[in-house]
Formats: C-alpha cells, structure tokens, sequence
C-alpha cells in the first residue's frame, strides 16, 4: 500500500463541478492520508487547483463529450458520464486494475462493529475492499453504502452500485461505459447486471455520510439546480426509458422518483482460484 494514493492501493477520483470551494469528499479522504483526483472541466481547473492544492486536479478532455452517449432533450450537461469514462481510462492507463468513483458531497466515511457505526479513524479499512473485490472473477464493482443503509447483511449482491464505488477497469472490453446524463450510475449499474455474468454489490460493514442535492437549501453547484427544478422527473424517466423491464416511475418522499427491480438477477461470485 501507499504511494499515489495515499495508504490505499487504487486511486480515487472525484468527477465535480461548479465547486472548487466546496469539495467535501476530498476533505474526507486527505483526513485519512487518501490523495484524491478531482476530474473536472478545462474552464474550472484553474481554479479547483488554487482551492484544493493537496489534490490531484485532472481535466477530463472535450472528445469525451463528443464521445458520449446523451439524450440531448434530457441532458442539462452529461459531464458525470464523461467525466467517470475519462477517470475509468486515465487509471487503466496508469497501470491500475479497478478504480474508484466517489461523489463530491460526501462529509465523512464510517464503519460498523457489532452493531455500532463510528467515523473511520484511517484509510486501513478502506482497503478491504480493495481486497475484497479482486478474490472474485466476475466482481464488476463494489459499493460503500449510505448511512441509512449501513444495516441487514454485510454485502448485499447485484444491486445499484452509486456514490462511492470501486470499479474494475477492464469492463469497457465487454461494452461496458458510462452513458446518459441522468440516472448514469443506476444505469451502468443494469447494464453491468444485465451481461447475466457480472455481479455488483453494496457492502454494508463501511459507509459514507452524504449530503443531500435535490433542494434549493443543499449544497449547491452539480445537479443542485436541475433537481431544484423538477428535475427529478426527467432523470426517472431517463432510467425507464433505457431499463423498461425493471424501472418504473413512482410518487415517494413527496416527489416522482422511480423503482428498480434488482430481484431477477441471480448470478453469484465466482472465485478467482
């Protein structure tokens, strides 16, 4: 372990936007000796490295924008995707196995020990999963799961993998890439599952504490006011629209939101050896 990233063996990359001042996650991971990569848009970079000196910054290039698959009525700007496909190449490249994806509004990562949840103290037990995920040949990627969500069994399998996940970086040979800007994650997550060979998973024992976007009163920049603005229609939408079989649009916490029905994928982890 260490080198590049810190005490932890694969790096780790933020995609952000319109929040050079506000880089919540990459003040969570330097806490932790963990040096993250902000992955942003040639227009900001100048300014995320005055703000955030002790990260990496890395500007994502303008082909893969011209590359990546939109849906130009719903897209407000599909930079998440093209940003997570220039972080997934950039660590291939690099020489890296899998890499990480984490959003930029996390405040803090815990772990759960007999039954109780406590702030990570260091990055030690971030890297179990990095060893967790490389004992299984067809573990496509692994997710930490949100605090309310830190309960039940350990790992849940082939489920939604979202918010801080690590992935393996030799999926884009089985067709596998970000696309769409809306619900991407939940939409690589069905195109993974839907191989009938990858699994995903949630792992339950570590978590992350998130801040919320989806209102006026939230951290701003990002899709903040897309959501704002009802936004969270069209992003359900988008997800029914590519994933018919297993989303459907539903009225929750007050708003239109969609459902996914992971249930009728069985595969199971298969060992390395």
């Amino acid at each position: 372990m260490g080198g590049l990233n810190g005490p932890i063996d694969f790096p780790v990359y933020i995609p952000t936007r319109g929040r050079a001042q506000k880089q919540m996650t990459a003040d969570a991971l330097l806490k932790l000796g963990i040096k993250p990569f902000l992955v942003v848009e040639d227009a900001e970079a100048d300014e995320y490295a005055r703000h955030n000196p002790e990260c990496h910054v890395v500007v994502w290039p303008k082909r893969y924008l011209d590359e990546y698959e939109k849906t130009p009525e719903l897209d407000p700007h599909p930079t998440t995707g093209a940003a997570h496909n220039y972080a997934w190449d950039h660590s291939r490249e690099a020489g890296y196995s899998h890499h990480w994806i984490m959003d930029d509004n996390i405040r803090g990562f815990l772990i759960k020990h007999k039954g109780r949840r406590a702030h990570l103290a260091n990055a030690k037990a971030l890297h179990w999963p990095e060893e967790f995920i490389q004992k299984w040949k067809n573990l496509a990627g692994l997710s930490l799961a949100m605090s309310q969500f830190m309960n039940g069994k350990t790992l849940m399998l082939n489920t939604r993998l979202y918010c801080a996940t690590l992935y393996r970086n030799d999926l884009h040979e089985y067709g596998i890439r970000w696309r769409r800007g809306l619900n991407d994650d939940t939409i690589v997550s069905l195109d993974i599952l839907k191989t009938g060979y990858w699994c995903t998973a949630e792992l339950r024992a570590i978590g992350i504490l998130k801040m919320g976007t989806s209102r006026k009163s939230r951290l701003s920049g990002g899709m903040t006011d897309f959501y704002a603005q009802g936004g969270f229609i069209k992003k359900s939408a988008e997800l029914v629209r590519l994933h018919p079989e297993y989303c459907r649009t539903v009225v929750k916490f007050n708003r239109v939101h969609h459902t996914v029905n992971f249930s009728s994928f069985k595969q199971q982890l298969i060992p390395v050896n």
